[in-house]
């Protein structure tokens, strides 16, 4: 394909971002002109890939992310605020350089939206978790079944209509403030349509085999596998000289102020035959923890793929990043859902066989220590997680990704 330019737009969410950037440095390499419109924070680490990085005025890191685990009125207005941000943006950088193709991720949905509506271009949405469909709802899912969430309209499957009695107030308001930005930016769409369209080209970054429901996706759906490239901007990690088993310990880039849990952890594996890599990220300062056992390592950031190749467990929140990093390598996984967002896939993590969950309030050093003695000891657990690591591999990641982008494209035209 000849060279096109293509707009990303990612808000400043390491597992939304660092997902789709092996994607933004395979289509530079392949010729083509990427911008990409995310946060100043996310600056260095899209630079790496080749792309032109544009930011806009973000607020998404001042958010109160003990709403956004558990409200998710708060969470989408919280997204649809960062769209419109977005779209100020662009408006003023991108005006006179209208790139050929649009591709988003599905948090900032309505930014993509709009922008491939504005400008008449094609568009591609990236979900780096799991994908919704009238067969199974990621929001749904995510919330208890009393909640809000639960009587949406669009929860059981993105385009469908308002129920009989009409939406809950919470999705009348969220109708009401998506239709004042679609006018803001001269569109005369249905805000319905906006919010619960089921695009024609969708790049899910997880292996269909993890999806709810896989089978259940049309053509529309490219499930291409996490999409993981150069790491160096999260630093350097090597294996100890010990040669002891390597356990990875991570709550991510964003719920990490749960300094009971870190705490817990090392006194479940203070003077246990594994060496521990525990990052906080920004969440809370490595130094609060006193004393580290010697047989653990404590950092802010490293590459967790890096640390996974060498890894026989992974001790996590269960976001999708690292869930997907463990599973390219084969690694099975302890659990502990810290907040709506994670619990899905701790969920499929033991439909699927391939570790364990324990609630938060439930963990406890000695209940952490036994299931990770059992789940590394479990040899079925531990064949699940190899034919994982095959559906992954499988599945073409940031290769493929491109291939679908550009297929996409050029059957657009």
């Amino acid at each position: 394909m000849s060279q096109q330019h293509f707009l990303f737009l990612c808000h400043p969410d390491h597992g939304h971002v660092i997902p789709n950037l092996a994607v933004v440095a395979e289509l530079v390499d392949r010729g083509h002109r990427v911008t990409y419109l995310t946060a100043e924070s996310m600056r260095g680490a899209v630079a790496d890939t080749g792309a032109t990085v544009l930011t806009y005025d973000s607020r998404y890191r001042d958010a109160d992310f003990g709403q956004v685990a558990e409200n998710p009125l708060y969470l989408l207005t919280l997204l649809l605020d960062e769209s419109a941000r977005m779209l100020r943006a662009a408006d003023e950088l991108l005006s006179g350089d209208v790139p050929d193709h649009v591709v988003y991720d599905t948090s900032i949905l309505y930014a993509g939206r709009v922008l491939s509506r504005k400008w008449g271009r094609p568009a591609t949405q990236l979900i780096p978790v799991f994908a919704s469909n009238p067969h199974f709802s990621y929001l749904k899912a995510m919330y208890a079944a009393d909640s809000p969430a639960a009587d949406s309209p669009g929860s059981a499957a993105p385009a469908a209509p308002p129920v009989s009695d009409g939406p809950p107030p919470w999705v009348v308001e969220m109708l009401g403030r998506i239709g004042a930005l679609t006018a803001e930016h001269g569109l005369d769409v249905a805000p319905q349509e906006l919010w619960w369209e089921v695009p024609d080209s969708n790049v899910v970054t997880i292996p269909r085999s993890f999806q709810f429901a896989g089978d259940t996706f049309d053509e529309r759906f490219a499930f291409v596998g996490p999409c993981v490239g150069d790491r160096s901007f999260l630093g350097d990690w090597a294996p100890p000289a010990s040669g002891l088993p390597v356990v990875l310990v991570s709550l991510g880039a964003v719920f990490n102020q749960h300094e009971g849990f870190f705490r817990a952890c090392l006194e479940a594996f203070a003077g246990q035959p594994w060496h521990v890599v525990m990052t906080v990220a920004d969440g809370m300062d490595p130094a609060s923890l006193g004393g580290v056992p010697d047989n653990v390592e404590v950092h802010r950031w490293v590459p967790h793929a890096t640390v996974l190749e060498h890894a026989v467990l992974a001790v996590t929140h269960g976001g999708m990043g690292t869930v997907m990093e463990a599973l390219r390598s084969g690694v099975p996984m302890v659990v502990v859902p810290t907040s709506a967002l994670d619990r899905p896939t701790a969920d499929r993590i033991v439909e699927l066989g391939l570790g364990a969950s324990v609630p938060p309030e439930e963990m406890t050093a000695p209940k952490l220590l036994a299931l990770v003695r059992s789940v590394i000891g479990d040899a079925d657990i531990t064949a699940a997680a190899a034919r994982m690591r095959d559906d992954v591999r499988d599945a073409g990641g940031a290769v493929r990704a491109a291939d679908e982008i550009e297929k996409f494209l050029a059957r657009s035209r």
